[in-house]
């Protein structure tokens, strides 16, 4: 499985603490930045503004030329002076006026979102704010860049600079909050221009390591926003806490309600239904309105004005639930519901146990955030009822012919169950961040420990078959 897709998509649905501090040191010069691998290719197109030296003062490239593969595994060897970004110019930059192009293919070749922007009169103002853009020439690179290289994060990109506006829009914040909030969901992932391309494209289960290195693209990003006085203010914070919840379950700080930005939070929403819509339902055929299950199991992890404009939003957007079949037969999904109900008691048993035992000793900030992330889970499993007996009584009486109407039902069941499971796997990762980097209780508390994780993952892994 690619980072760059399901687990990155996961990654926006679900989040675990860092403990990353914003005041780091800047990222893209304390250390080889992988930058320069987005930049180089083949084709050509990258060429240096001025001399570029490393922190030692060794001249690496001169002048005006070409950043080819060659130059750029140079430059991945060596710390440099000043960001890359700086020193380089990226031929047939975006502009205004190709932006508004690639928004109208974007909206084009997804008639859901089309349809919803039609019926919410939103078009002339969407227009508006992409005539009325003012990004600095660094950020119009990076975004060229991110088009060429990373094609799949721009298009979610578009999508959440668009729901972002938008919901901006219905909340009532006025011509500087709606373009604050459109910026901040166009260059909300730009930090992972700076992730190198290997951790990004990895295959399989991602490390402690790996996460860590993705989840640090909210601090790049800030890094990367900060101090262009063409922007809001606000554009920079809203990057840095678009991964944070209002139930202190998000990272890189943890923050919990009474320290979030507006701005940002609008953000971690657009994000969070880009990853399913842009990601889980266009292999399914799914449509954004079909996200509100989502929502609705998420309600307490966002401000709750944002909450009920978003679930207003796909009310509105004129379009309806999306019955999806099973791939082999509708037949099957009574007992795959059935044995999901089964292994998602069996994991809220050891979750219990887990969380029991977290409450007994003291612990870091990743023992307390997976403490809170348990709690969540729990919280979400009891409120949906997906491991209620009385939901297995309904779905034992289904019988074989399953018309639209039971159909979406039980489509809205799995994709409650999916949401959970999505859920326990991300608590799951900061708890085992927490194992790994923090567990400092005696031998038989760790086995114990670890034992429970174990059963964990066992179910996980169960409810994750289909």
């Amino acid at each position: 499985m690619s980072l760059s897709a399901e687990n990155r998509d996961q990654l926006a649905l679900n989040t675990s603490s860092v403990g990353a501090d914003a005041g780091l040191s800047d990222i893209r010069t304390s250390q080889p930045d992988p930058y320069a691998s987005h930049l180089a290719n083949e084709s050509g197109g990258v060429v240096s503004t001025e001399d570029i030296y490393d922190n030692r003062g060794q001249l690496l490239i001169r002048r005006h030329a070409e950043i080819d593969l060659r130059r750029a595994q140079l430059l991945l060897q060596h710390r440099l002076i000043k960001p890359l970004e700086e020193q380089v110019q990226v031929k047939d930059s975006l502009t205004n006026a190709s932006f508004f192009v690639e928004y109208s293919r974007f909206l084009e070749s997804h008639r859901d979102i089309f349809a919803a922007q039609r019926h919410l009169r939103f078009a002339r103002q969407l227009e508006q704010l992409i005539q009325g853009m003012n990004l600095p020439s660094v950020l119009a690179q990076k975004m060229t860049v991110m088009k060429l290289r990373l094609p799949e994060q721009f298009q979610k990109a578009l999508f959440s600079s668009w729901l972002a506006a938008l919901i901006a829009r219905e909340m009532d914040l006025g011509k500087e909050g709606i373009y604050a909030a459109f910026i901040a969901g166009l260059t909300h992932d730009i930090g992972f221009l700076h992730i190198s391309p290997e951790i990004l494209n990895k295959k399989g289960e991602a490390s402690v390591n790996d996460w860590r290195a993705i989840q640090s693209h909210v601090v790049i990003g800030q890094m990367v926003l900060k101090g262009y006085p063409e922007l809001p203010d606000t554009v920079a914070r809203a990057v840095l806490e678009h991964h944070e919840r209002c139930d202190g379950t998000g990272y890189p700080t943890a923050k919990d309600e009474s320290s979030l930005s507006v701005i940002g939070q609008i953000i971690a929403m657009s994000d969070a239904l880009q990853a399913l819509r842009m990601g889980v339902f266009a292999k399914t055929g799914r449509n954004l309105r079909d996200a509100l299950p989502f929502l609705r199991l998420n309600s307490n992890t966002h401000f709750y004005d944002i909450y009920r404009v978003s679930v207003d939003i796909l009310r509105k957007s004129g379009l309806e639930p999306t019955p999806v079949a099973h791939p082999q037969g509708n037949s099957q999904y009574v007992p795959l519901i059935v044995k999901r109900i089964d292994y998602l008691k069996q994991a809220v048993g050891s979750i219990k146990s887990i969380a029991k035992t977290l409450s007994g000793i003291e612990s870091g900030p990743k023992g307390k955030v997976a403490a809170r992330t348990f709690d969540h889970v729990l919280n979400g499993i009891t409120t949906s009822g997906m491991a209620r007996d009385e939901l297995l009584g309904w779905v034992e009486l289904i019988d074989d012919s399953i018309d639209d109407s039971i159909l979406l039902e039980i489509n809205e069941i799995e994709l409650m169950q999916n949401e959970l499971i999505w859920q326990i796997t991300s608590a799951q990762r900061t708890f085992n961040a927490f194992l790994e980097r923090e567990c400092n209780v005696d031998s038989q508390l760790q086995a114990t420990l670890r034992m429970h994780n174990e059963q964990l993952r066992d179910s996980l892994e169960k409810l994750r078959q289909r």
